[in-house]
């Protein structure tokens, strides 16, 4: 099936990544009802006027198996960083996009590629920029097919240092043409880079759909539990948890719902 990237042009470094893929992976313009549009074997590559995380549809002619959005990354740490995770809210708050409690769906595999695809591509081009994992948040959550963003952080630097974008470009290639099949799991709690989950894929075969950071407790409801396992592509009957990331009362709130959906549960 074919995968779609979007690059916004508000965004400088979706603009750059988007430039090394056409530069490096033969992405040739195609006619299209909806706009210019440049393919590459299974693998579109597209140019929106909004920003990436207010997209609110794909409007396309050609239908997608999941969409990948090249896109900057800003913190207030403002440290060099390449980073990768899917979009949703899980609370009551929606102040970047996308509806409140609501996920996209989401394709394990392509996220354990691309993480694992940015760790390559840091070591290969010699960055010194960490490569972390970040819980699902911000939108767009209603394109209907996984919605993945691989960003480049985390100032007007970063954004414009070609050997990150060329790191960034590969790995959303290797996440758009060659998934990589791990243990599919819902991850919760820790702050809001998951360097427990991020271990967990790379060191014991997972692959992660949504990851609930320690925030979601503070307005916890078990419909987004249920709702992160039915929107997660493959089986999935795994819940791998940050022990020490959630507090007790907390905690024992999602294990008894884990308990009544009969999920497995890993501690991490």
């Amino acid at each position: 099936m074919a995968v779609l990237i979007i690059a916004s042009k508000r965004d400088s470094a979706g603009q750059n990544i988007a430039r090394e893929l056409t530069n490096s992976k033969g992405f040739q313009s195609v006619p299209s009802a909806s706009g210019d549009l440049l393919q590459s074997g299974n693998a579109f590559l597209k140019h929106v006027d909004t920003d990436g995380i207010h997209t609110s549809s794909l409007a396309l002619d050609v239908q997608v198996d999941a969409v990948i959005f090249a896109s900057r990354h800003r913190s207030e740490r403002n440290e060099p960083a390449l980073t990768v995770h899917w979009t949703g809210n899980t609370t009551s708050r929606a102040d970047f996009g996308g509806n409140p409690k609501s996920l996209s769906f989401t394709d394990p595999p392509r996220l354990r590629a691309a993480l694992l695809g940015l760790d390559e591509a840091r070591e290969a081009r010699r960055l010194n920029y960490a490569v972390t994992l970040e819980a699902t948040h911000h939108g767009p959550t209603e394109l209907g097919v996984p919605t993945l963003f691989v960003e480049i952080g985390s100032t007007e630097k970063e954004w414009n240092d070609v050997e990150a974008a060329r790191a960034a470009s590969d790995a959303i290639w290797k996440a758009a043409t060659n998934p990589l099949l791990g243990k599919n799991a819902v991850g919760f709690g820790g702050g809001h880079y998951c360097d427990k989950q991020s271990m967990a894929i790379r060191n014991d075969g997972y692959a992660f759909g949504h990851i609930f950071s320690k925030y979601f407790f503070e307005e916890y409801d078990e419909k987004m539990v249920h709702m992160a396992f039915a929107r997660t592509r493959g089986e999935c009957r795994t819940a791998v948890i940050d022990w020490k990331g959630i507090r007790g009362p907390e905690r024992a709130k999602l294990l008894d719902t884990l308990k009544q959906m009969e999920i497995e549960v890993i501690r991490v």
